[in-house]
């Protein structure tokens, strides 16, 4: 269960996650015209980490260990009767995989269509997601996570 508290001088979001901790948010490096939007990031964020996590699952679940997945999220805000509202967000994903992986990658993303936070957002918003893989660059030589 998450906390929330406010004061003049920022919050603090207590996630009660182990991984996350809280989030601090410090009023005082920020000023008032920068502030908006907190919330949003927070969703695409939490789009992004479920979707991707979801991908990270099937894939360890087939043997593919060594994998890197990669993502930006978007929401897109129109106006309504006066009031911004949600209409769509947008993720668009890369997951890189060794070449004998490339086949079960594959099948993983015409399986993997939604996770349990996106599939439940679909419900009152648009949800479009792209996933592919990975381009390799030439020169990359990062070593894949698991390796």
């Amino acid at each position: 269960m998450a906390e929330y508290e406010q004061t003049a001088e920022g919050f603090v979001i207590r996630t009660g996650h182990p991984l996350l901790g809280d989030i601090r948010a410090d009023f005082s490096s920020v000023g008032p015209d920068r502030r908006r939007g907190t919330a949003s990031a927070l969703l695409e964020a939490s789009c992004l980490n479920c979707w991707c996590g979801t991908l990270s699952t099937a894939l360890l679940a087939r043997g593919v260990e060594k994998h890197r997945i990669t993502g930006k999220a978007r929401v897109v805000r129109v106006q309504k009767k006066d009031l911004s509202w949600l209409d769509c967000i947008e993720l668009d994903v890369k997951a890189e995989v060794d070449d004998e992986d490339a086949e079960t990658l594959e099948e993983c993303l015409s399986i993997v269509k939604g996770c349990m936070v996106t599939r439940s957002i679909a419900e009152g918003m648009e949800v479009v997601i792209r996933a592919e893989r990975a381009k390799k660059e030439q020169g990359n030589k990062a070593p894949l996570a698991g390796a």
